[in-house]
Order: structure tokens, then C-alpha cells, then sequence
């Protein structure tokens, strides 16, 4: 799992919670666990939302994977790296990791074979979107993101 994903899941684990709202995500992060301050914890909160990690229904947010399955490891704290933007390539992986349960390498091997059966004509994005789709793992917004980055190139951050 990745630590986007223990981060996320420790505030609802730990409140014995599947559904929190935002003001109780971003205080848990901040204030119980001490590990951001608000601003970065509504950060992270934003992050996993964009990965799909997190959905959220009006204030209330929800994990959108089985948190029953999430085994945090004794002792976690994020990696600092946790609060960079994460790429569209690590957000695809990030989303069939929660969506699917197999492991990091797994997931990365499956992307690697779909691009060598493409012949590497497509950008490794295209390929871990079209493994995601193999699998049942909604990644709509992420092939409408690559699509304007495609085809609008000068747009794209």
C-alpha cells in the first residue's frame, strides 16, 4: 500500500469511523496525529480525493476502497513525500493498488507487459490507464485528464 493510502485510513481507523466529515479528516491529520499542519492535511485530503482514495459526499468523505483491508503498519508516519503532487502515471497505480489489493510491483509488472504487447507506442500513462480499465478500476476522469493533456498540451501543468 502506499502512504497516501495508511495516511488517509489512520484518521477513520482510528476514530472507528467509515465516514468522516472533512472538518474531522483534516483535524485528525492535524491535531490528533500531529502530522501536518490544517493547510497540509486539506492538502492530503485533496490528493486522495484526486486519486481516488477518498470520496466525498457534500462535508462527508468516505474511503473508497475496503479499509477493513488496510493494515497500517506499527509505528507509521508519512513519508514527507506524501504532500507532493503526485503524477497522473502514480495516481493510476495509487487507485488500482486500492482498487484491486495487488501490490505495487504487481501492479507496475502488468503496466510494464502492457507496454511491451503495445510495442511501447503509447506514453506509459495510456498503458497503466488501459491495465486499470482491464481490471474494473474506474479511471474516467484520469483518461479525460490525459486527453486534455494530449490535445492541449500548453494547458497542462
Amino acid at each position: 500500500m502506499s502512504d497516501l493510502t495508511y495516511t488517509v485510513s489512520m484518521p477513520f481507523k482510528m476514530k472507528g469511523k467509515d465516514v468522516l466529515k472533512e472538518s474531522e479528516l483534516v483535524l485528525a491529520l492535524s491535531i490528533d496525529l500531529n502530522w501536518f499542519t490544517p493547510e497540509q492535511a486539506k492538502k492530503i485530503t485533496a490528493s486522495a480525493e484526486k486519486a481516488g482514495l477518498l470520496k466525498r459526499d457534500g462535508d462527508l468523505i468516505r474511503p473508497a476502497f475496503d479499509l477493513n483491508s488496510i493494515q497500517i503498519p506499527a509505528g507509521f508516519r508519512p513519508d514527507p513525500q506524501v504532500l507532493e503532487e503526485k503524477s497522473l502515471f502514480d495516481r493510476t497505480i495509487e487507485r488500482m493498488i486500492a482498487g484491486s489489493g495487488m501490490e505495487k510491483r504487481k501492479v507496475i509488472a502488468l503496466i510494464n507487459k502492457k507496454q511491451e504487447e503495445l510495442s511501447r507506442l503509447v506514453e506509459i500513462d495510456v498503458s497503466a490507464i488501459l491495465v486499470a480499465l482491464e481490471h474494473g478500476i474506474s479511471v474516467d476522469d484520469l483518461i479525460e485528464e490525459k486527453y486534455k493533456e494530449l490535445f492541449n498540451p500548453l494547458s497542462s501543468s
